[in-house]
């Protein structure tokens, strides 16, 4: 299986379409792992909400890293 090409960021992070920008590139990606899913034989109801929870996870845990560093 061939490894994922995710462009790097062009823009500053104070860019108003940095956040686009990264959504547009982790899309096909993303898309495609959700397709394996469904041709695995899971619902594509239960393929969103799990990614939607992994991706709450991910964000919960940067945004807990982020806020430590503040602290120290």
């Amino acid at each position: 299986m061939a490894t994922a090409k995710i462009n790097a960021p062009t823009r500053h992070p104070d860019d108003l379409l940095y956040l686009t920008d990264c959504r547009l590139a982790l899309e096909p990606s993303l898309t495609g792992l959700a397709e394996i899913a469904i041709k695995a034989g899971w619902p594509p109801k239960a393929v969103g909400y799990s990614l939607m929870i992994l991706s709450a996870e991910m964000l919960r845990q940067y945004s807990d890293e982020e806020s430590q560093m503040d602290v120290n």
